[in-house]
């Protein structure tokens, strides 16, 4: 997919700044899409011009792609706005306020334009520029996928089911699509890391799932771990990277009882996605993730708290964290532990006898092996949503 500056037929620039006109912003981004530019571009550019950060919404007021991975906004309030009857400065559902542009010509909805912060008619301006470029983009992505309703795209139901601004509009367009949410399926997300960027996206749209994407990143509904298990092993085969290493990598969420439960699990699938790439695993699932179940509803200062809790005398001493990982794993099999970090058995225990000494406890008494297991688990969840939240890659939750 071309960005701004190479679908430009002119020089490339460093992007549109303050100075930028409606009127050359609209032309540019325009052609940019015409030329093949994706709506991530567009909104980076309209970004740039604004100094705002920039949000697109599904008609639902679920997000499709942001600039800071914000939030969307209630979708009474989005019906408000594409009816005229709203804005232009509403509220998210993050407590921002931002200026709403509907993103609509005739019975074609490409969702509600929001540019973060408070009302000023240049930004409004420079927003409504956009419009006729994330228009063509909609129209575009609609190509070749069923139409749910004239608002309701796959894609825009599986935003909306993540972020939990469940219409009754969109109910029954997740009926249309089979999905029951009287008994809701689990969220899930794949992320691939390989070179082939265009046969992933077509893949994606072979899938009998719906599926929202944003660049890398996939996000579906699946009643269990077989089906998420297949899913994989079909973009594997289709992105004719089933031989080169686990270039797909999928997690899923627990298995909600309400939709409310259904973005919550969503929610649970990114961030078990951010550790199954830590750990290096293809498939990741709420039901095996272990001790880490416990943990997931924590935000990240309740994690720290308690990893510095339990570990923080040997936090800064990756030596002694390696060992404590390993011995743990090997029930305190010296040999074991040697062979596995290629050290002589005396250093094992001599490292053995510093974390003891450190940490004040025997590592493999049952309430301290349980503390210090959920400790590095809780390490391990910080590792991850850092490097999801730094967009290592490419962002897990770019549109959440």
């Amino acid at each position: 997919m071309g960005t701004i500056a190479e679908a430009r037929s002119g020089p490339a620039r460093d992007g549109w700044g303050p100075d930028a006109e409606p009127a050359g912003l609209e032309r540019e981004l325009t052609e940019a899409v015409l030329a093949g530019a994706a709506r991530s571009d567009v909104l980076r550019a309209l970004a740039r011009a604004t100094g705002r950060q920039v949000r697109l919404l599904s008609a639902e007021g679920a997000v499709l792609a942001t600039t800071d991975g914000g939030a969307g906004m209630s979708a009474t309030v989005a019906d408000s706005v594409l009816a005229g009857v709203a804005g232009p400065v509403v509220d998210t559902l993050d407590g921002l306020c931002a200026t709403a542009l509907p993103v609509r010509a005739g019975t074609t909805v490409g969702g509600v334009l929001l540019t973060v912060g408070p009302g000023d008619p240049r930004v409004q301006a420079l927003a409504g520029a956009a419009v006729t470029a994330l228009l063509i983009d909609a129209v575009r992505a609609g190509d070749g996928s069923a139409e749910v309703s004239p608002q309701h795209k796959p894609a825009d139901v599986v935003a909306a089911l993540r972020s939990g601004t469940v219409s009754p509009s969109v109910c029954a367009a997740a009926t249309r699509l089979g999905i029951d949410l009287e008994r809701p399926p689990a969220g899930a997300v794949l992320h691939y890391s390989g070179s082939r960027l265009r046969a992933w996206s077509t893949a994606l749209t072979w899938l009998e799932h719906p599926v929202q994407q944003e660049a890398r990143t996939a996000w579906t509904v699946v009643p269990g771990e077989a089906v998420l298990a297949r899913l994989r092993s079909r973009l594997r085969l289709m992105t004719g990277d089933e031989s080169a290493g686990d270039h797909v990598v999928a997690a899923s969420g627990s298995h909600p009882d309400s939709t409310v439960g259904l973005a919550r699990s969503f929610t649970e699938a990114e961030r078990l996605l951010g550790l199954a790439r830590t750990r290096r695993v293809p498939l990741l699932t709420f039901g095996r993730c272990g001790v880490v179940q416990v943990l997931l509803p924590l935000p990240p200062a309740e994690l720290e708290a308690y990893a510095e809790a339990h570990l923080g005398p040997i936090r800064q001493r990756p030596e002694l964290m390696a060992t404590l990982r390993a011995w743990l794993a090997e029930r305190g099999s010296r040999q074991s532990v040697s062979e596995q970090l290629h050290l002589h058995r005396n250093s094992v225990g001599y490292r053995v006898r510093q974390i003891k000494n450190l940490l004040g406890t025997d590592p493999l008494l049952p309430a301290a092996s349980a503390q210090l297991h959920l400790a590095l688990a809780a390490l391990d969840l910080l590792a991850a949503d850092h490097q999801r939240l730094r967009g290592d890659g490419d962002p897990v939750s770019a549109g959440h």
